[in-house]
């Protein structure tokens, strides 16, 4: 009976539309037109939130260079230890008969024991290190006629100093050499994304693709500055591949307890900050100042503004997550590194159109050796011997060396059609006691002791503005001292981060806006290298007139000129 009652429902339901009238259908026809153009209208207005912008940027470099004289570190680590090896095998010092240091000897006793060889070498800990150097340098003090239960510890530096020279010798010295690239491209391709989200929280966020013409690759091989390591401090600020990566991408949360206060979060404009932005004729891009950190960072910022010109900033960013990503699951919870965070305050004392008074003071707090990230490395930083080939590297730190302090302090003035600025700069190391690595401790070779270390750094610019503005003539300076370290591995500069550079850098350039949002650049960087290791925190920082052991070759001088038209939107 209700299967009898369900089908006549269903033919009354056929038989009522059909007979239903043709108006009644046009105007269901009309709701379905109606709902889809208010979809496609919904869909555009939530498009048309994001406010989008950006630019497209084309150079072409000539990169000159010529590098300082060197002993090869890599290759001493790799004589180092094999002689650790022969002499551990032996017990005899790797010496001939006048008592000078025989590789010979020590390459001979290898090929005799190749299998003992590689298992020896296969598992070496660089912590074995100093251990195995104990007995060695016992018994070349006594071959040196030296009482060994005297010996002051400035006595054995003196043998372990005259061990290291020997071994130094056997690659001898590394001459001159001139690094010339005549021609390099670059494409970089930023888009600017904003959006109010409320009336009281605002979007912000960057997109990137930053390459080389002819290469695509994020990872390129380690020559010793801390740009050529690909990790999220850098990216993109150094040329790598065609993929887009968020560069930025953070909220502000205005007007805090109905007052002039705000906290941002997310990742952060650190990058790009005052007074790097004159060169490349930009409005102010970050928030630190760029002589101190030029860093890819997350984190926040809680920011009041005292008044219309003045504004105080409490910032945090985390450089290096240690455990997620990092395989401490089950690990001893002692073993495992704590994380490298940054804090400081950026002040804007002063900020407006004719005169802007800013200070950054920071503290890096648990500094590893390096960043997580990805690199090929020629060499086995423990040995010393050459890697089997260009082997792609997850880089991970191995030990928190000790906090950094920061601070920098620009006052910059527009005073007619003159632009200019100065700024001053100081660091200073808090090292762990006793804390080394394969490529050194804080601004300590491996094995030395490591102290406290103040560095410093002024950089100085004007800009001469013609044509109404459209055409800018500038000249910028700065040197930094033996000691000198920032956070900057993200600056746009491809040789090396130049505010960085512990030695000394002038560039100049010309800027020409053929309209508004299209503008021509000539530009011309110099160093003048005094000490080894710029932009890095690992390692003494050599003279580079002293013919000193380096672990990489490092310039003594280099420049670029580069012509570059971007076009804004």
């Amino acid at each position: 009976m209700l299967k009898r009652l369900l089908t006549l429902l269903a033919l009354i339901a056929i038989l009522a539309m059909a007979a239903m009238p043709a108006a009644a259908k046009d105007v269901n026809d009309q709701i379905k037109s109606l709902n889809k153009r208010l979809q496609k209208l919904e869909l555009k207005s939530n498009k048309s939130k994001i406010l989008w912008s950006g630019d497209l940027r084309i150079e072409a470099h000539s990169i000159t260079g010529e590098t300082a004289p060197y002993y090869d570190g890599m290759q001493l680590q790799s004589v180092l230890t094999n002689s650790l090896w022969y002499h551990g095998s032996t017990g005899n010092l790797p010496l001939d008969g006048t008592g000078q240091f025989d590789y010979n000897a020590v390459l001979g006793e290898i090929g005799a024991n190749p299998g003992d060889y590689l298992l020896w070498a296969n598992s070496l800990q660089f912590n074995d290190i100093p251990g195995m150097m104990e007995p060695m340098l016992f018994d070349m003090a006594v071959a040196m006629g030296m009482d060994p239960s005297t010996m002051t510890p400035a006595d054995w530096a003196g043998v372990q100093n005259a061990a290291l020279g020997m071994m130094k010798e056997v690659g001898g010295l590394q001459p001159a050499q001139k690094t010339d690239n005549s021609i390099l491209y670059t494409t970089r391709l930023r888009l600017n994304m904003d959006a109010k989200v409320s009336r009281d929280v605002t979007f912000a966020g960057r997109l990137s693709m930053y390459k080389p013409w002819g290469a695509s690759t994020q990872v390129g091989m380690f020559n010793g500055q801390a740009n050529t390591l690909a990790m999220d401090a850098n990216e993109p600020g150094v040329p790598g591949d065609t993929t887009l990566k968020v560069e930025r991408a953070y909220f502000n949360w205005n007007n805090l307890f109905g007052q002039p206060m705000y906290l941002s979060l997310g990742r952060r404009p650190s990058t790009g900050g005052p007074p790097l932005h004159y060169r490349h004729d930009e409005s102010r891009a970050g928030t630190p100042m760029g002589t101190v950190i030029d860093f890819q960072l997350d984190g926040a910022t809680l920011g009041y503004h005292v008044g219309d010109h003045t504004a105080l900033r409490a910032c945090y960013g985390l450089g290096y997550e240690s455990q997620y990503g990092n395989g401490t699951l089950g690990q001893d919870l002692d073993t495992v590194l704590k994380d490298a965070s940054f804090f400081g305050f950026n002040i804007d004392a002063w900020n407006a159109e004719d005169m802007q008074i800013q200070a950054t003071v920071a503290r890096a707090f648990n500094i590893t050796d390096g960043f997580t990230g990805f690199v090929i490395m020629p060499n086995n930083p423990v040995s010393g011997a050459p890697m089997p080939g260009p082997i792609v590297t997850r880089f991970n730190p191995s030990v928190n060396l000790g906090d950094f302090d920061l601070a920098s302090l620009l006052l910059a003035r527009k005073d007619g059609n003159l632009d200019w600025f100065v700024t001053g700069s100081w660091s200073k190391s808090k090292p762990i006691d006793g804390v080394t690595t394969p490529f050194g401790g804080m601004f300590a070779d491996p094995f030395a002791p490591v102290e406290e270390q103040t560095g410093s750094m002024y950089y100085v610019g004007a800009r001469y503005n013609f044509n109404e503005d459209k055409t800018k003539v500038g000249l910028e300076y700065n040197h930094g001292s033996q000691y000198w370290f920032n956070f900057a591995p993200s600056q746009d500069d491809i040789i090396a981060p130049k505010t960085s550079t512990r030695g000394t850098v002038w560039e100049g350039y010309i800027t020409h806006r053929v309209n508004r949002k299209f503008v021509v650049k000539l530009a011309y960087i110099n160093y003048d290298y005094d000490y080894s290791g710029s932009g890095w925190h690992l390692g003494e920082p050599k003279d580079l007139d002293t013919n000193p052991v380096l672990g990489f070759p490092t310039y003594k001088k280099a420049g670029k000129i580069s012509l570059g038209f971007s076009a804004r939107f």
